[in-house]
């Protein structure tokens, strides 16, 4: 075979389309064709992985049950249900679990948990009985919301595994203004329904008790998890995130000498009254000719959080 038609380690592709066709091309060399597997996005939809297989690897549980249907000509002649054949693959699952990641958490889990009761962990299943989601909390983290939870930062962007799934958690400050821990959790993606369980998973936790505040970065799908889980919790914004995405959108203002990051910062932590606010801002945009700016114009209509 061509070595150019070899997949390397640390092959780099324009776009998803490109490494789809060359992993084909591969294949019917080699003599086998591929299909599409699972898919990670970031909260800008973004693609940060995807997994390319075999076309013969794996069908869906519902997929098998239906061709075992047909091939005895009917359901009702395979002997067992579709409830039978999820049962029977959770337990195998479970056995295979052993030796696995999934398996050594959970071992973990369960560890903590015969050594405090407290311990509190729980796991979304998907319809095929994987593992999606993840979140936990030890007795400590518990105690510390009891005392410190009125006011709680949920952050997304610290670190993501070897599958970029992100690792969030729930912190906040204790009376010497130390970091403490109320939670974490392990996301399959950044998706409302995500954000739903994990929101409702950790409310649960904290025996029902929602937090007054809750910090987040400028997330729509987090902010509408928010508003269902949480209805009477304030969802303010964080500053550091604000930060962050104004030197993603106009960080090149920084490279010219401009007063914008300045003005910018004014706006943000030095001027409380509502009027002065606005004139400030009006000014900042006309002097930069930025009144028609994307991101600007989403981060005032955000201003009261």
């Amino acid at each position: 075979m061509e070595e150019a038609l070899c997949p390397k380690i640390g092959m780099e592709f324009q776009s998803e389309d490109e490494a789809y066709n060359f992993y084909n091309r591969y294949g019917l060399v080699i003599g086998f064709s591929v299909r599409k597997d699972y898919l990670n996005k970031d909260k800008d939809g973004v693609v940060t992985s995807r997994r390319y297989t075999c076309c013969k690897d794996g069908i869906s549980l519902k997929q098998f049950h239906e061709f075992m249907g047909k091939e005895a000509g009917g359901l009702g002649n395979i002997g067992y249900t579709h409830d039978d054949l999820k049962r029977y693959l959770r337990t195998k699952r479970e056995r295979g679990l052993k030796y696995g990641e999934a398996g050594a958490m959970l071992r973990y889990f369960e560890e903590q948990k015969l050594k405090n009761p407290s311990f509190f962990h729980a796991e979304q299943l998907n319809c095929e009985e994987q593992i999606t989601n993840i979140f936990w909390a030890d007795a400590s983290m518990l105690m510390d919301y009891t005392y410190f939870g009125d006011v709680v930062t949920f952050n997304t962007t610290y670190k993501t595994n070897k599958e970029y799934r992100p690792l969030s958690v729930f912190v906040g400050f204790n009376q010497f203004r130390q970091l403490v821990i109320f939670g974490a959790t392990l996301l399959y993606d950044e998706t409302i329904e995500s954000f739903k369980w994990v929101f409702g998973t950790f409310v649960e936790a904290v025996c029902g008790r929602h937090p007054k505040t809750i910090f987040t970065d400028q997330d729509a799908a987090m902010a509408a998890a928010i508003s269902a889980v949480m209805p009477s919790t304030y969802h303010g914004l964080c500053t550091f995130h604000i930060r962050v995405n104004f030197m993603k959108h106009l960080g090149n203002y920084y490279k010219d000498g401009s007063n914008l990051p300045y003005r910018f910062v004014e706006c943000m932590y030095e001027i409380e009254d509502e009027n002065k606010f606005i004139m400030a801002w009006d000014a900042m945009l006309k002097e930069h000719k930025l009144e028609t700016n994307e991101w600007l114009c989403g981060i005032y209509a955000c201003r009261k959080k």
